[in-house]
């Protein structure tokens, strides 16, 4: 079911897409990055950093409704700074890496909010369950690249999940629920990108 309505807003959308002037971007997995931080003990934040593993976005400067995105995070990527903790987050105490080892975001709707601001709504599955999320978004600039010798888009971005909604309770007393992410991307244009993504980011191991 799921599926299927992710299906269908996909094809809403690119007839969307195909209908103003966005263009297609495939992210740049070198110059993607998303960092998280979580308090610990009320004495500070940990912070983890997650690579994604392939993913796109249609954008257009002059119709921000017309955008899309959909993006896979390769989550037994998760560093955060100590080999011990970072395989704990990674276990099924958290992650659960090995059963569910990607996390997908699939965006609904853009709106703007300002000359270069906005708010990107979209579904995120992690450990195979899908809850609705937000990201406040700041599309930075398209230029060239001259060392790529491509064109980029760049966006930075920020969230807040509440790590319970996914299921990961444990440790209360010692880990905040709520994880904070700030996300950098550039995306290469590219208009094949979104036909090459996999679907398997729910697909469990």
């Amino acid at each position: 079911m799921l599926r299927t309505c992710v299906l269908a807003a996909f094809l809403v959308g690119a007839a969307k897409a195909r209908a103003s002037g966005a263009e297609t971007w495939r992210l740049d997995p070198v110059h993607t990055q998303i960092v998280l931080f979580a308090d610990h003990l009320r004495l500070s934040s940990g912070i983890g950093r997650l690579h994604i593993r392939e993913g796109w976005f249609r954008f257009d400067p002059d119709d921000w409704s017309s955008a899309q995105a959909e993006v896979h995070v390769d989550l037994a990527t998760l560093d955060m700074g100590e080999t011990k903790w970072s395989e704990t987050v990674r276990s099924a105490q958290f992650l659960n890496v090995s059963r569910w080892p990607l996390a997908r975001f699939v965006s609904t709707s853009l709106e703007k909010t300002g000359a270069n601001t906005g708010v990107l709504h979209g579904d995120l599955t992690l450990r195979g369950i899908t809850k609705p999320v937000r990201l406040e978004i700041t599309f930075n600039r398209i230029g060239r690249d001259p060392y790529a010798f491509r064109t980029k888009a760049g966006f930075s971005a920020r969230a807040t999940l509440d790590r319970g909604d996914f299921g990961m309770n444990r440790f209360a007393d010692v880990v905040g629920n709520l994880v904070e992410l700030r996300i950098e991307v550039e995306g290469i244009r590219d208009r094949t990108a979104a036909e090459e993504t996999p679907d398997n980011a729910n697909q469990e191991h």
